[in-house]
């Protein structure tokens, strides 16, 4: 491979196939340094407040519900 190495995403284009919960719409905000998530926490369990996570990946709200960030066209999942 030439040039940086892109890392691939751990997470199928389908998470409920592999086990994992349903991908939640997320919204990518940049900050100095970083990109959030900001997810609206709906779905089972889910209390409807909007959370915000550092990373992509299968999450905690802190109401208790879990559901997937999934990782944003264009942007590079550095967790």
């Amino acid at each position: 491979m030439t040039g940086p190495a892109r890392q691939l995403s751990i997470l199928p284009d389908d998470p409920p196939a592999y086990g994992g919960p349903p991908a939640v719409p997320a919204v990518p905000i940049r900050t100095s340094g970083q990109t959030e998530y900001s997810v609206q926490c709906t779905g089972p369990g889910g209390c409807g407040e909007h959370h915000r996570h550092v990373s992509t990946g299968i999450k905690s709200g802190p109401c208790g519900a879990e559901y997937t960030v999934p990782l944003d066209e264009g942007d590079t999942d550095t967790s």
